[in-house]
Parts: structure tokens; C-alpha cells; sequence
């Protein structure tokens, strides 16, 4: 790797919590049906207040006011230290994981956990998937198997298609049995464009991480709040992006 793309690197990991937090905002001002360029700097969603550059520091500004801000005291939204934090850790992981892959392979890798960390917040509370992202992260994951040497392009079909077929054979089985939603199909779809990225000899590992993760989560949740939580529906999202990066990670490792 050369030194120009190392040191791009390392700016693009210091940069990271600022990239998160950008994103972050235009998200949150997406949802508050709020014009996504005005205000051009960031205010209180509740006071309006300005915010002044040390309240804006990606993190440590969250460190030093506790979470709250600093005018009316409310709390800040959770999803502005996620991004923040998420961007940063995924990185810095990619980085070091990687660092003796091309610069090219490394900051796909970043990218992709960029992406995953704003559709695992949109599952979180909108309890769906939309097509709009997870048909792109699809056609991605085929052109990474065309171009790149890591995974073959028909691994990627099949993993596409056992994905989706095993995706389908659980959802449609819980729905007869339960007579309730289980597997979305939003969860369908994007289990089918991981096993795009991943190759089909991954999808059953990927698939089995992922609901393990979610089991330990569910299992937690149970023994914290009680348990009425065995209802609660889980958004199984974030653990099929938590689990798919980290697959994705070791196979081209």
C-alpha cells in the first residue's frame, strides 16, 4: 500500500465520528420531516438553541455533557453517539483487519459497515427493511463478486438464491405454525443480498451467528424486564448486518 493511501486512511478513521455524525443528523432531521440543509448548523430539536463548535465534537462533546444538552437539559438522541461511535469502531477495525489487503477492498469494507449501521437504526424503529437499500447492498455484493477475486460471481448467486430460499422456508414456516409475523420479508431480502456478498458456503455460518446473537439479546432482555419480552418482536436487522460484516471480514481475510 502506498504512503498517500495510508495516510488517507488514517484521515478517514479520524474522520470517521465526524462522518457519523453527519449522517446521523440527516437522518434525525429526515425524520422530524425537517429540511435536511437548514439550519445549516446544528441546533437543540427541542430548544432550537444554536449549538457552539465544542458541543459538536464527535463523542467526547457527548462525554463532557452527559448526554443532555446543555440549554434545556434534554437528552440527546441516542442514534448521534451510535453513528458516531459505529463509524469510528468499524474503521478502525476494517484498518487493521485489512491493512494488508488494497486500499480499494479496505474502504469497500468501511463503506459497507456504513451502510449496515443506518439500516440496522431504520430496523430498530421502524421495525422494517426498505427495498431501496437492501436491492443496492444485492447488486453490490454481485459486482464485488465479478470484479473482485475474493468470493466467485456464481458463489455469489448461489448464495443469493440460498439466502433468499432459506430465508423464505423460515419465515413462511413460522407464519403457518405461530400464526404471526417472525421473519420479515425486508429480513428475507437482505439475508439474500449478504449471501450475494459472502458466497453460499457462508450463509448457513452467517445465518447461525446472526440468530445466536439475537437469542443472547432476546434471552437478556427477558432476564432484565421479565418475562412479558418473550412477545416483544426483536428487529433481527441489526444482527444480520453485525453478523454479515463480520463474515465478510473473515472471508477475505
Amino acid at each position: 500500500m502506498l504512503a498517500i493511501e495510508q495516510n488517507f486512511l488514517m484521515f478517514f478513521v479520524v474522520s470517521a465520528p465526524f462522518f457519523g455524525s453527519c449522517i446521523s443528523t440527516i437522518l434525525t432531521r429526515a425524520q422530524r420531516q425537517q429540511t435536511i440543509l437548514y439550519p445549516i448548523f446544528s441546533n437543540c430539536s427541542k430548544c432550537c438553541h444554536h449549538l457552539p463548535f465544542f458541543h459538536k465534537i464527535p463523542i467526547l462533546s457527548y462525554i463532557v455533557l452527559k448526554g443532555k444538552c446543555s440549554f434545556c437539559g434534554i437528552s440527546i438522541n441516542w442514534i448521534h453517539i451510535t453513528f458516531e461511535i459505529g463509524f469510528l469502531i468499524s474503521s478502525l477495525l476494517a484498518v487493521a483487519i485489512l491493512f494488508n489487503q488494497t486500499f480499494g477492498v479496505i474502504l469497500l469494507t468501511i463503506f459497507l459497515a456504513w451502510i449496515f449501521i443506518p439500516l440496522s437504526t431504520f430496523d430498530i424503529q421502524k421495525k422494517r427493511l426498505p427495498d431501496i437499500i437492501t436491492v443496492p447492498i444485492a447488486c453490490a455484493g454481485f459486482l464485488q463478486g465479478y470484479f473482485l477475486p475474493y468470493v466467485m460471481f456464481f458463489d455469489c448467486l448461489v448464495g443469493f438464491l440460498l439466502g433468499f430460499a432459506l430465508g423464505t422456508i423460515v419465515s413462511v414456516s413460522y407464519s403457518r405454525i405461530r400464526h404471526q409475523t417472525g421473519l420479515g420479508w425486508g429480513d428475507v431480502k437482505l439475508i439474500a443480498a449478504i449471501g450475494a456478498w459472502i458466497g453460499w458456503q457462508f450463509v448457513p455460518w452467517f445465518i447461525l451467528l446472526a440468530s445466536m446473537s439475537a437469542l443472547t439479546y432476546g434471552i437478556f432482555q427477558i432476564i432484565k424486564h421479565g418475562k412479558h419480552m418473550a412477545n416483544e418482536r426483536i428487529p433481527f436487522g441489526p444482527f444480520l448486518c453485525g453478523s454479515s460484516w463480520l463474515v465478510w471480514l473473515y472471508t477475505i481475510s
